[in-house]
């Protein structure tokens, strides 16, 4: 469970950078919540837990292009992230999570040809 107690329907760890995944599966760093954004530890995909106040793991960031990528990919029928976020139950957690202009361009990236 996360620090601020919420229940996230979808935590999201393919939107990370593959090093990073390792990482947290392996209990190097740890995730972020995407709604109070403080350290979450995954170890070995077993249940998701803040780790200790004295726990010195960096936490890793989502990234807003992997996860334009995978929208169309996983739900097509948002077609892009910003649809994703604005009408997915799972995507509108994560609406103040970066910043419009990121999601714009991760979007814009995506669908260049």
């Amino acid at each position: 469970m996360p620090h601020c107690g919420e229940l996230i329907l979808d935590w999201h760890n393919e939107w990370y950078e593959a090093a990073q995944r390792r990482a947290i599966y392996s209990g190097q760093a740890a995730m972020d919540c995407p709604l109070c954004r403080q350290a979450v530890l995954w170890f070995e995909s077993r249940d998701i837990a803040a780790p200790p106040v004295t726990a010195q793991v960096p936490v890793a960031q989502r990234s807003a292009l992997l996860a334009a990528q995978w929208v169309p990919i996983r739900e097509p029928i948002c077609t892009a992230l910003a649809g994703y976020i604005a009408n997915h139950p799972a995507g509108q957690q994560y609406s103040g999570y970066w910043q419009p202009g990121e999601i714009q361009q991760a979007d814009q990236q995506v669908t260049k040809p």
